[in-house]
């Protein structure tokens, strides 16, 4: 049986740290793994990896204060590495623009992606091109149609379906070929009928699909062509999508102006992973309950719970009151535009009119928070739930260090967050 303390005098609190080392970890070498599809140097990422590995080994470090020292480090790094993959991205692919697409609605052959891989998705479109497929995209790929590169494929559609957990049920529904080319992939149910036309790509799979090796998509294009056309998806739904950080700054001085104007009186970051579950509710009533002169910024899959609103313009600006930055690791976008915006007014980013309000489910989305903590960004939101990794005294640590919050009632947490009290 094993001792209350821990592996060889590891207290529970150090324990529990080490387990957010390594959550923090998983998160950062995901990021990694998308950017070395465009032979990123991440040599800096990759030191912190390694060191981070070894700082969690048996009898190392014993000191509360080193792990604390050591998840910023983890933090700092994943800011480096979103910034490094942002750049992989933007300068592979173009810098996004705004779009509005199709939502839910697919005709002929056709193959879903569902994943983060815009290399893969640009293989794919090359090889497609000309063949009579269309290509729809699931979840966290809708940003890929705001890249230029990606957007000039004219069969390139639209998005099906929301966030990664409704897999089984809308594969279930779709006709044609499916590919998941990162996380989130949801093991199909004993009774699924899709299995013979899910196809896995690179370090995804399940013990019942295909996988697609070194970007030959012959198979998955032969079966998509074999197959009746997709039928049962013909809503008249759009989304807007394209928002990337580096688009934004170029809306800087009218941004500054209506600040400054009090025509936006505070920024809203809702963003984050979702969840199953009516715990991700909070967001959709927190984001269409928010004052006209409030802009969200959004990224990540969590958007699904809300990006269907119009939100429309703030008032005599042009200015959208919904931007959807990207993917979860274009989560970096909200801090580049903070500091702009910082700059610009000569203020601190703590004393902006920002609010930060996050969904976690998975190791990314801890990466995330650990980058906003290794750039002292307090004042925090996080829910639907609390992350069971952590325990009481961690998080009495986080609450007085960052004043983090667990989310509560959307009203009454919108409530507190309003800086401009309504009349």
């Amino acid at each position: 049986k094993g001792q209350e303390v821990g592996t060889c005098g590891k207290d529970a609190n150090l324990a529990k740290l080490q387990d957010i080392m390594i959550y923090g970890l998983k998160g950062l070498s995901a990021y990694r793994g998308h950017a070395n599809e465009f032979g990123a140097n991440t040599k800096k990422v990759d030191d912190v990896i390694a060191e981070t590995l070894y700082f969690t080994l048996t009898n190392v470090n014993f000191n509360f204060d080193d792990h604390i020292k050591q998840l910023m480090k983890i933090g700092s790094a994943g800011i480096e590495m979103m910034d490094i993959l942002s750049e992989a991205h933007t300068s592979h692919l173009g810098i996004p623009t705004p779009v509005r697409i199709s939502q839910n609605k697919a005709e002929g052959k056709a193959i879903l992606v569902s994943g983060h891989n815009l290399d893969m998705l640009l293989e794919l479109l090359k090889q497609t091109e000309g063949k009579g497929i269309n290509i729809y995209t699931h979840s966290e790929m809708i940003p890929a149609h705001g890249y230029p590169e990606l957007r000039k494929f004219s069969h390139l559609k639209g998005n099906i379906g929301k966030s990664w957990f409704d897999q089984t049920k809308l594969f279930e529904e779709w006709g044609g070929t499916i590919i998941v080319n990162t996380n989130c992939i949801v093991p199909p149910k004993s009774t699924s009928t899709y299995v013979d036309r899910l196809y896995t790509y690179d370090i995804v799979g399940i013990k019942e699909g295909k996988k697609i090796e070194g970007n030959d998509f012959a198979e998955v294009i032969a079966q998509t062509l074999a197959l009746p056309d997709v039928t049962g998806f013909d809503s008249d739904e759009t989304l807007v999508t394209g928002h990337h950080y580096k688009t934004i700054l170029g809306l800087a001085p009218q941004i500054l102006e209506a600040v400054k104007a009090g025509k936006i009186s505070q920024f809203f970051v809702i963003a984050g992973c979702d969840a199953p579950g009516k715990g991700g509710e909070y967001y959709r009533q927190m984001a269409e309950s928010l004052p006209n002169d409030c802009v969200i910024l959004t990224s990540s899959c969590g958007k699904f719970r809300f990006n269907d609103i119009d939100f429309g313009e703030v008032a005599d600006t042009g200015i959208p009151r919904y931007l959807d930055l990207g993917q979860c690791n274009d989560s970096n976008g909200a801090v580049h535009i903070a500091i702009a915006l910082a700059n610009a007014l000569g203020v601190t980013v703590h004393d902006l009119p920002v609010s930060i309000v996050l969904s976690w489910m998975e190791q990314k989305a801890v990466l995330i928070l650990l980058a906003l903590f290794s750039l002292g960004i307090k004042n925090i939101y996080l829910g639907p739930k609390p992350p069971q990794f952590v325990n009481d005294d961690i998080f009495a640590f986080l609450q007085e260090n960052f004043n983090l919050h667990l989310t509560d009632d959307a009203a009454s947490d919108t409530e507190k967050l309003l800086l401009k009290k309504p009349a």
